[in-house]
Order: C-alpha cells, then structure tokens, then sequence
C-alpha cells in the first residue's frame, strides 16, 4: 500500500513539473504573440475638431466606445521631408501635432488603433498651425556690440524649446561659435574671446524638429575687454558700510590669489551699519565693468554657509554721496543677482559641483549698455545662512578703463 502510494506521488509530482517547465518555457520563449487576437477593423474617430496654435494644433475627436481601441495614431508631415507620428491613449479624445515648419496647410491623418494593431479606416483633417515659435524668436533677434566679442538678445513669448545658434565671418565664410539652449521669454547671451574691432556676428534659431530659421547678420565693433588691476584699487569706507572684523580688511579680497582660502574679508554687521548691508571699493579711475568672479571663504565649514553670498545688488557711481547714502549718486547695475549652489542640497551639504564652484568662483555679468563708474557698491541682501554679514575670500573685475 505504501509502494502503490509513493508511485502515485511521484507520477502526480513529475506531471505538475512538466506543466510549470512548459509553461516557463511559452512564457520566455520569443515568439510573444497578443493575449487578444482579432483581424476585426476598429470603428473611426469622428467629429474631429481642430484648435490652431503657434507651430502646432490641438485635436480632438470622439473615440468609439469600442474595447478592442487600444489607441488613436496621427501620421503627418512637418514640412516636405519630415514625417511625425504622436499617439494617445484610447482613455483621452485628444492630440497635439508639433513641429510644423511653417504656418499654413498641413493634413494630419487620424487612425484607431486595436489591441491586435489593426488599423481603422483614415480620417483626414486639415490644420492650420500659426508661425512657429522658432520663427517668430529670429524676427526678435539683436546683436550689439559687447566686452570682447557680441551680445546676442531674443524674445521667446511662448516658452518654447530652441537654440540660438552664434556664427563669426571673419574671411568670407561662416564660422560656429556657440549655441544657447533655452525656454526662457526673454534673454541674452554673449559670445567673447574677440579682439576689439570690427567683425560680423551672425545668429539663427532652430527647434527639436530640426527646423532653422534664416540667419540674422550684423557687423559689430566689439569692445575692449582685460582685467582690471586690482593694485589700483582700494577699499572705501563710507558712513553705514559694512566693517571688518577679527583683523580683516576688504583689502583681503583685492590681494589674494584667485582661489578660495579661509583667509577673507569677514564683514560684521553692527547697530550703525545701513540695511541692507553693503560694501564699496574704490577702482582709482573710471571704468566699465562686463562681469566680476568671487570666490566664497573656503576652510570646510564655511562654503555655501555662514556669511557667503547669495542675493545681492549691485550699484556705481561717479561721485557718491559722502554721508553713504544709497541715493540718486549711485546707479544700479542689473536687478537682484543670486549665487546658486548647483547641487540644491541641504544647508552644509555639498558635492563636486559645490565644490567646482568654491574652486573656481562664481561668475556675474553685467547688463548692457556698460555703465561708466569709479565706485563699485556690493549691497548684500542676504547670505547662505539668512543674514547679512559677507565673506568673501577674492575678487576679480573684468571691463576696460574709460
């Protein structure tokens, strides 16, 4: 009995075996075919509706109440070369088509799609896209002359994704420069490592389509750019200006080496000082500024934290007040600037962009057209640890002399 009991184990066993080995094996196997299978063509989209934007349109459409639908596909072309396909869900009843080269008159085809990729009938619609973003930013297009090489300015109303590309003719033929990628409204950007005369600076516009705009062109004198020397330089002390402490002087910054350091300028808010904070330095003659660099105070503790910089103003003058006020004598350079941490980690917390960023300073340009100064005014907004005390370990200037 107990012999006859075990055969019986044993067979019932083998039997289960080979059923899971079969079953691993259509399960892995390559041949995947669709659960559900039908040749049955699914029903059409109908009462499409269309709803033109710049460089696309919106469709939408009733889809049939049909389980087999899986999806609805939209075939077109964005100009005479290019085809696009976007596909939606058979849960939503809408399309968006992009890309489009130009305004004007494009057909757009509309297919149900089932389960077992059968596709319906075609419905053809047509669409009318407005000027496409790319277009409508090379309208906006101006190059102007900058600090070693050309400013290039947009407008980009709709947000959309481009890349402003740069070009130089020096000989007769284009050469590349740069390109800035971009969703942002409004900006500029400038392209430098030019000596200052004249040269012709081109710029286009293309989008993620691979449509490019026609080049804009304009002949530039670019203007002189170089280091200015900080030994002519010198620290000004006017009434409510940030004082140093524990033996620094804003001296420090105009001497150290261009590298993060622990020794720097450590600027003490005290009950007499001007709110917001500031500090102001003295460039011994006139001059023009296209940016600045600062490097942040670097002994393991301090960067990106206690009295680095973060949100600031800056102004110049000619001839400040002497009482220190912040008045009509002081003109202000661009709007309130911000020292980004790349890394966006907590307080205290860095990794090798932070770290890049201690190394190598931060970079700040400023606006065109350059504003003619002897006094450069840093007024500090707020720190890294939400005070007003700054620490600043170097500083270089960069611009030419008036």
């Amino acid at each position: 009995m107990k012999k006859q009991l075990f055969l019986y184990i044993t067979a019932v066993t083998a039997v289960i075996v080979a059923v899971g080995l079969y079953s691993c094996q259509k399960q892995t196997g390559t041949n995947l075919e669709p659960i559900y299978k039908s040749d049955k063509k699914p029903p059409v989209v109908t009462n499409v509706q269309v709803n033109n934007f710049p460089g696309g349109a919106l469709i939408t459409y009733n889809i049939p109440a049909d389980p087999e639908i899986l999806y609805v596909q939209a075939d077109y072309m964005i100009n005479q070369k290019a085809q696009q396909q976007v596909k939606a869900s058979y849960y939503t009843d809408t399309l968006t088509v992009l890309g489009f080269e130009k305004a004007g008159e494009y057909k757009v085809t509309l297919r149900a799609v089932s389960r077992s990729e059968v596709k319906s009938d075609p419905v053809d619609v047509i669409v009318h896209p407005q000027t496409p973003p790319y277009l409508t930013v090379k309208s906006s297009l101006q190059i102007v002359a900058d600090f070693g090489g050309a400013n290039i300015q947009f407008r980009n109303v709709t947000g959309a994704d481009i890349g402003v590309v740069t070009l130089v003719d020096t000989i007769g033929k284009p050469e590349y420069i740069y390109t800035n990628y971009t969703k942002d409204t409004s900006g500029n950007f400038s392209v430098r490592g030019f000596s200052a005369k004249e040269r012709k600076f081109g710029a286009f516009v293309r989008d993620r389509w691979g449509n490019v705009s026609d080049t804009v062109w304009a002949k530039v004198t670019s203007m002189n750019e170089q280091e200015l020397d900080r030994t002519k330089m010198k620290a000004l002390l006017l009434p409510g200006d940030q004082k140093a402490c524990c033996g620094s002087d804003l001296s420090v910054p105009l001497s150290n080496s261009y590298s993060a350091g622990d020794w720097a300028f450590y600027g003490g808010t005290g009950p007499n000082d001007s709110v917001p904070a500031r500090v102001t330095i003295d460039f011994g003659r006139p001059v023009v500024l296209s940016r600045f660099r600062y490097w942040m105070r670097q002994n393991g503790g301090a960067e990106f934290r206690n009295g680095t910089l973060r949100f600031f103003k800056v102004y110049g003058s000619m001839n400040p007040n002497p009482n220190g006020a912040l008045d009509g004598t002081w003109t202000q350079i661009g709007g309130v600037y911000e020292l980004v941490k790349p890394s966006g980690l907590p307080y205290g917390q860095l990794n090798s962009a932070d770290n890049a960023v201690v190394d190598n300073g931060s970079e700040f340009i400023f606006p065109l057209p350059a504003v003619t100064m002897r006094y450069f005014r840093l007024v500090i907004l707020q720190n890294f640890s939400g005070g007003q005390g700054l620490e600043m370990a170097s500083i270089k200037f960069m611009g030419d002399y008036k």
